[in-house]
């Protein structure tokens, strides 16, 4: 079954993702990918990918000192400013890395991180 690749393109600009993103995260190559807008098809398994393709979320500082972080991790910065969720985590890390830090991460954002590779095993 192939499904109309108008559809997955506009799940794609839904979820925010670009086709390079979903190449990169499918192990699909990016050209096979590129070349589904060609053939106007896209194969079903594809959809069911990018479903299960985690969306990439924004948080911003005040977000987490509302959730108890302490306010001195994020001295200088933008308490407003919405940044994508992975970057926000790793910078914030490089500046305070304890276990403290790393617990309200998981409170805030769950064990399964969005922005994460679900396991494949």
């Amino acid at each position: 079954m192939k499904v109309d690749h108008h559809t997955f393109e506009s799940l794609l600009h839904a979820k925010d993702i670009s086709k390079k993103t979903f190449s990169h995260y499918s192990k699909i190559p990016y050209y096979t990918v590129a070349g589904w807008k060609k053939s106007g098809k896209v194969p079903a398994y594809a959809m069911v990918l990018l479903k299960s393709m985690p969306s990439p979320k924004t948080v911003t500082a005040k977000q987490l000192i509302d959730a108890g972080m302490p306010r001195a991790i994020f001295w200088n910065n933008d308490l407003t400013k919405a940044v994508p969720n992975d970057i926000f985590i790793v910078s914030t890390l490089k500046r305070a890395y304890n276990d403290f830090v790393v617990q309200k991460f998981v409170e805030f954002f769950g064990e399964d991180t969005p922005g994460q590779r679900p396991h494949r095993g």
